[in-house]
């Protein structure tokens, strides 16, 4: 046969044009088939054809002959060498599966899932409330969506250990949350602080609003100051206690008319009751200086700083900031004071470069004002801080140059009040990270898409924010454990290949397997931080 095409190779190339047909030869008593590969090509304008091969006689190839010969062709054809192993193989499926064993081992190595058990041990819940709890959380970071949508959701996951999971369980477990949250919360604190080994001595307090698209549920969604810029809505008011590294430690749900200061009182409540903490200095902003929220940080014996309201403090605007003495360098971007009026301790702060921008953010709105004023269109800007410079006189509006003048004092500074013996170096710095750790909550807070909040009890509402709570945990824990190895890759980078290792399931003939796909770009890490080896690239179902 290779003889033969060797013979005939100036027009092999023209695969197109060659057939295979029966040839017979007829004798006196006898009739032969003969198999052979024939040729057709032009020639002067005419089809003609000629024989390649013979391949031989057709009874004897049907004894088995001939599906040897095709076997061994097919080797040489890409496309047949993929259909043919198609007929045996199917795929079934295709599921997110490595950011579910990654946070699964978190998981586990917070103790959720014990501290889960424990709790419903006074409950008769035939299904596995613990399951549907992570189920939600899992959902909050990969997926967020409603609870409808989530048990939707769970078919796109490989974890069969969901196969039961439904929305009565999601909604049931949300109850539950509710119910056991400061039991839960304790328990898990315990465990974050043996894990990251914290010396639990500076705490953080922040809140933020969520708003509800309906009218929420009644007696805790309220209209109150939306820091969603929403105030048309009913919204909630969430206050979360985060240590100076960033490590969530609790939160809690107020109602929506609630203002930032008005909840100090009850974590501070929740710090002395719910946590054994021997020692701590509350870190707070300024929203949350108030002569009430000073009293209850004395009355509980808690050192504090927070950051006071420059132009509104008399003791501020009269004495600290225009307290001779000179500036101590921290860094670039941080000079410190230390003021003392009467029995307050102050630091003032102060910012170079911040100073320059504020200058050139004022001299941008003062120009503006003058132009303003000589068109006669100042209507437009009589809104916000710019009203600060203009006075009016007869009717008339003009620059008020002495306010102008008086406003170049504040430029790069802010103040703090502390009854901490700290340098004041270190307060400076403590109360610098409280901006780290806002805006850790901002950012998270829009990743995980606590809203829209599409339920309706407030017992429910309560048990989503802390499912959220425990999915910011996760994440945080997640980051932690990568920065722990010298990993520096971004962590919602990591986050977004190790979703790309999926798991399908192939059949093979009438035998099932689970094929897990390649790990890229820095999937790998995610399981090397957690300290799991990735999963088998096949095993048997």
């Amino acid at each position: 046969m290779y003889f033969l095409l060797d013979k005939y190779e100036h027009v092999v190339y023209n695969l197109s044009a060659m057939f295979v047909r029966v040839k017979k030869f007829s004798g006196k008593h006898t009739t032969r088939q003969y198999l052979q590969v024939v040729e057709s090509y032009r020639e002067e304008g005419k089809m003609r054809q000629r024989v390649l091969c013979t391949l031989g006689r057709v009874e004897r190839l049907r004894d088995g002959g001939l599906d040897a010969l095709i076997q061994g062709l097919t080797k040489f054809s890409k496309n047949l060498t993929v259909i043919q192993a198609s007929q045996d193989l199917l795929a079934d499926w295709s599921k997110e599966y490595g950011a579910v064993l990654v946070f699964r081992k978190l998981w586990e190595e917070l103790k959720m899932d014990q501290i889960l058990k424990g709790h419903l041990k006074s409950h008769r819940y035939k299904s596995n409330v613990g399951e549907a709890i992570f189920a939600l959380v899992l959902n909050r970071i990969l997926e967020p969506c409603s609870k409808r949508r989530a048990e939707l959701w769970l078919e796109e996951v490989y974890e069969p250990r969901f196969s039961k999971l439904k929305l009565q369980h999601f909604y049931r477990s949300l109850d539950f949350l509710d119910k056991h949250k400061p039991g839960i919360e304790e328990e898990l604190f315990c465990e974050v602080k043996d894990l990251f080994n914290l010396p639990l001595d500076i705490v953080f307090y922040d809140t933020t609003s969520v708003y509800f698209e309906g009218e929420g549920p009644e007696g805790l969604a309220k209209k109150g100051y939306s820091k969603d810029k929403r105030p048309d809505l009913n919204q909630i008011l969430v206050g979360i206690l985060m240590t100076k590294e960033g490590i969530p430690i609790g939160c809690e749900v107020f109602p929506g008319n609630c203002y930032d200061g008005s909840t100090l009182k009850h974590a501070l409540e929740i710090l002395s009751k719910r946590f054994n903490l021997r020692r701590v200095i509350f870190v707070g902003d300024r929203a949350m200086v108030s002569q009430d929220n000073l009293c209850s940080l004395e009355e509980l014996r808690y050192e504090y700083i927070l950051g006071v309201k420059m132009r509104k403090l008399r003791d501020v605007n009269k004495e600290v900031l225009s307290r001779a003495g000179r500036y101590h360098l921290v860094n670039e971007s941080l000079w410190v004071k230390k003021v003392k009026v009467g029995e307050a301790r102050y630091v003032l702060c102060f910012n170079p470069e911040e100073a320059k921008r504020d200058a050139e953010e004022r001299k941008v709105i003062v120009d503006n004002l003058e132009e303003k004023i000589k068109s006669g269109s100042l209507r437009k800007v009589l809104k916000g801080d710019a009203q600060r410079y203009l006075k009016l006189e007869k009717e008339t509006f003009s620059l008020n140059y002495e306010k102008i003048e008086k406003e170049a004092r504040y430029d790069g500074k802010y103040v703090l009040r502390t009854n901490t013996e700290l340098s004041a170096e270190e307060v400076a710095l403590a109360y610098k990270n409280l901006w780290l750790v806002e805006n850790t909550f901002r950012n998270l807070k829009d990743i995980l898409k606590i809203r829209p909040v599409f339920l309706w009890t407030p017992a429910r509402v309560r048990g989503h924010v802390f499912v959220c709570f425990l999915a910011f945990l996760l994440t945080v824990t997640l980051g932690k454990k990568l920065l722990a190895i010298g990993i520096k890759e971004s962590l919602w980078t990591v986050i977004k290949d190790v979703r790309g290792v999926k798991a399908i399931k192939l059949w093979l003939k009438n035998e099932s397997y689970l094929v897990r796909t390649e790990l890229k770009g820095t999937a790998h890490l995610a399981f090397k931080a957690v300290g799991l080896s990735p999963p088998a690239r096949v095993k048997s179902l």
